[in-house]
C-alpha cells in the first residue's frame, strides 16, 4: 500500500468512527426518546442497519469516487472542520463538509464533481419537502388516532421499524460515501464496518442513554413520522448517489411535526444553530479544500 492509500485508510477510519457515533442519536434517538424501545436494543438495531446498508447499497454512492489526493485532502478538511466545530460548540455536518471538500478539491484540479449541481438542488429542496410531508402526515394520523389509543402500540412498532430503515439508509449513504473514497475495496468495507461499530459502542451510546433517561419525551407518532420521511429522503439520495446529512433531514422533520404543535415540542434556537452550522461547514469545506490543493 502506498503512503497516500495508508493515510486515506486512516482518515476514513476516523471519519467513519465519528460520523457513526455522532449520528446514532439522529438515527435512533426519536424512537428512544418516545420510549418505543430501550436504548440498548435501538443501538443493536441501528448497528445492524449500518452494516447491511453499507454492504448491500454502499456502491450506489459510486458517483463520488475521486482520486486519492482529492480524497485525502477532503477527509482531512472534514475532520479539521469537525474539530473546530466541537471546540466552538457549533454543530457542524461531517457529511456536508466532506462532500463540499470533495467539490472544492476537485475544482482546484480543474474538475467538477459530476453530481455537484444535483446534490446542491437536492440539499435545498428535500429538507423542505420532508418538513411539509411530516406536517401533513402527522396532522392526519394524530386526528385519526384520537379514535382509539390502540394505535399508540402500532406507532411504537413502526417507530422501531424505522430505526432500522433509517440506519440502513445511513449506512448506504454516509458510510457508503466513505467506502467510495476507498475505491469500494473489501479492505475498505471491513475497515468502515469495524470503525462504525467502535463509534457507536464508544461514543454513540451515551446520547441514546441520556435520551432514555431524560424527563422530556416525544410521542411514538412523532418518532415514526420524523424517521419515516428521513429514511425516504436518505434512500432517494442513496439511489441517486447524493450524500445526505441525516441530522438535517431529521431536524426538518421535527420542525414539520413541531409546526403541527405550534412549535411547542422543538428547540428552534438549536435548529437555527444546526442549519447555520450546516451552511458554514459547506462553505468552509469548499474554500479550505480548494486553497489546500492549490498550496500543495
Amino acid at each position: 500500500m502506498t503512503y497516500t492509500l495508508i493515510v486515506n485508510y486512516a482518515l476514513a477510519f476516523l471519519l467513519s468512527f465519528l460520523v457513526s457515533g455522532n449520528n446514532l442519536s439522529a438515527n435512533a434517538g426519536a424512537a428512544v426518546g418516545s420510549r418505543s424501545i430501550d436504548y440498548k436494543y435501538a443501538l443493536v438495531i441501528a448497528l445492524l442497519g449500518y452494516v447491511l446498508g453499507l454492504w448491500l447499497q454502499g456502491t450506489y454512492m459510486k458517483s463520488n469516487i475521486v482520486s486519492g489526493d482529492v480524497a485525502l485532502v477532503a477527509m482531512a478538511v472534514a475532520i479539521v472542520i469537525f474539530i473546530i466545530g466541537e471546540g466552538m460548540k457549533v454543530p457542524m455536518s461531517l457529511t456536508g463538509s466532506l462532500y463540499a471538500s470533495l467539490v472544492g478539491a476537485s475544482f482546484a484540479l480543474g474538475h467538477i464533481m459530476s453530481n455537484a449541481v444535483f446534490v446542491l438542488s437536492y440539499w435545498l429542496s428535500l429538507p423542505i419537502i420532508v418538513m411539509f410531508l411530516s406536517y401533513i402526515l402527522y396532522k392526519f394520523l394524530s386526528a385519526f388516532s384520537r379514535i382509539s389509543f390502540r394505535h399508540i402500540g402500532i406507532y411504537r412498532a413502526l417507530s422501531i421499524l424505522t430505526v432500522f430503515l433509517l440506519s440502513f439508509s445511513f449506512g448506504a449513504n454516509n458510510l457508503g460515501l466513505l467506502w467510495a473514497l476507498l475505491g469500494f475495496s473489501y479492505r475498505g468495507l471491513l475497515l468502515i464496518i469495524i470503525s462504525s461499530m467502535m463509534g457507536v459502542l464508544l461514543i454513540g451510546w451515551r446520547t441514546l442513554y441520556r435520551l432514555s433517561t431524560g424527563l422530556f419525551t416525544i410521542g411514538p407518532l412523532t418518532s415514526f413520522t420524523v424517521q419515516l420521511f428521513s429514511f425516504i429522503a436518505m434512500e432517494i439520495g442513496t439511489l441517486y448517489s447524493v450524500p445526505m446529512p441525516v441530522t438535517v433531514t431529521t431536524s426538518f422533520g421535527l420542525v414539520g411535526v413541531g409546526a403541527a404543535h405550534r412549535f411547542r415540542i422543538i428547540n428552534l434556537r438549536y435548529f437555527n444553530e444546526l442549519i447555520l452550522g450546516f451552511i458554514a461547514s459547506i462553505i468552509v469545506g469548499l474554500i479550505f479544500s480548494y486553497l489546500l490543493i492549490k498550496v500543495i
